[in-house]
C-alpha cells in the first residue's frame, strides 16, 4: 500500500473514530488535554492533541485527536489551536480539569510563553 493511499484511508477514518471520542467524552465527568510538539522526518513541526478521560466502567482512557501543523509554532498560534480543538470537543468547557504540554517549548514563560 502506498503511502499516498494509507494516508487517504487514514484521513477517511479520522471523523468516525473522532465522532466516537467525542461522544465518549461528552459522558465524562472531566477531561484532561495533553499537547505535544515534534518535527517530523521533513523537519516540519506537528502538535498531537490527546484526551484523557474514564469510560463509565471505570476505565481511564487517553485518545488521540489529532496531528495539526498551526498557523505558527509562537506562544499565540499553539494555544489558540488547542482552545479551537477543545471547542469541537468539550459541550461544557467546565469538564476540563487539567492542561499538559511536552515539547511545546513556546508554551513556558522561559520561551516567552503563555
Amino acid at each position: 500500500m502506498s503511502k499516498e493511499i494509507q494516508n487517504d484511508l487514514l484521513h477517511c477514518m479520522l471523523p468516525g473514530c473522532q465522532d466516537h471520542i467525542k461522544n465518549e467524552i461528552s459522558k465524562a465527568s472531566f477531561v484532561p488535554v495533553i499537547a505535544d510538539e515534534t518535527t517530523d522526518v521533513s523537519s516540519i513541526s506537528q502538535l498531537v492533541v490527546v484526551f484523557r478521560y474514564v469510560l463509565s466502567n471505570g476505565q481511564p482512557v487517553e485518545k488521540f485527536w489529532e496531528f495539526a501543523n498551526p498557523l505558527g509554532h509562537d506562544a499565540k498560534s499553539i494555544p489558540k489551536y488547542i482552545q479551537a480543538s477543545l471547542e469541537k470537543v468539550l459541550a461544557k468547557p467546565e469538564k476540563l480539569i487539567s492542561q499538559s504540554f511536552d515539547g511545546t517549548n513556546v508554551m513556558s514563560g522561559q520561551y516567552a510563553g503563555v
